[in-house]
């Protein structure tokens, strides 16, 4: 793992470009970003983490969002920036956002500004887990930012400067290693991995997968069998 673990990350998903990066399946509609788009929005999440919120390195962020390509984005930028996360609650945990109690965390993101378990943060960030809402659904406590509505301000290209990598390392021999039901495909077919909800609880594979050029598809319970070979998964959890 190098300190420019997050650059090459973001280098590799906007080299995939206008190919699909991350294919939705968590709500009634399918929702596809590219390479490109879902490198934009991390891009955008980090710079608004970084100015509105003035999250440092090692701060702790405690996440309360449930499964949602939005919380994949933000975990993303968060360890960009050096963070460290936890879950709120046992229910809203990951093998790599474990559940530990944060008296009083540096951030709080949830989806229930007003009925979260935790409190005392110092700052709030509202994200409700719905792909195309543009502003926070319901009635926002004061202090507590709207994440859909901010971020879009944020710039397009990455403008700070960013430490290291505070999340996970990607797999070990590539998003390869985790093909125990891999279907036929190409020596040269990008990866195309599918996982159990948005992703974070295969990380090191899903990383695997997109600095390779290829892609996550999920969450699999949402899917029937022809969604998935329509999505020419290669990969399986």
């Amino acid at each position: 793992m190098t300190d420019a673990f997050a650059q090459n990350l973001l280098a590799a998903l906007e080299r995939t470009g206008p190919r699909p990066a991350l294919a939705w399946y968590g709500e009634a509609s399918r929702i596809e970003l590219s390479g490109h788009v879902l490198a934009n929005w991390v891009i955008k999440s980090v710079g608004h983490l970084h100015d509105e919120i003035a999250l440092p390195p090692g701060a702790a962020v405690v996440m309360d969002v449930p499964p949602h390509w939005k919380r994949l984005v933000l975990a993303l930028a968060v360890w960009s920036l050096g963070g460290g996360i936890t879950a709120a609650e046992e229910t809203r945990s990951t093998a790599f956002i474990p559940h530990r109690d944060q008296a009083m965390p540096d951030l709080l993101i949830t989806d229930r500004p007003d009925d979260s378990p935790v409190e005392n943060a110092d700052e709030v960030l509202a994200v409700d887990a719905v792909s195309l809402a543009p502003r926070f659904s319901g009635a926002l406590p004061p202090l507590v930012h709207d994440w859909a509505q901010e971020v879009r301000a944020s710039p397009d290209h990455l403008s700070v400067p960013l430490p290291h990598w505070s999340g996970p390392a990607p797999a070990a021999g590539g998003a390869a290693a985790h093909r125990p039901n891999t279907v036929d495909r190409a020596d040269d077919a990008p990866v195309r991995l599918l996982v159990e909800q948005d992703g974070l609880e295969e990380l090191p594979h899903v990383l695997a997968a997109l600095l390779s050029g290829g892609g996550i598809v999920g969450p699999a319970g949402s899917m029937s069998a022809r969604q998935v070979a329509d999505e020419q998964v290669t990969a399986r959890p």
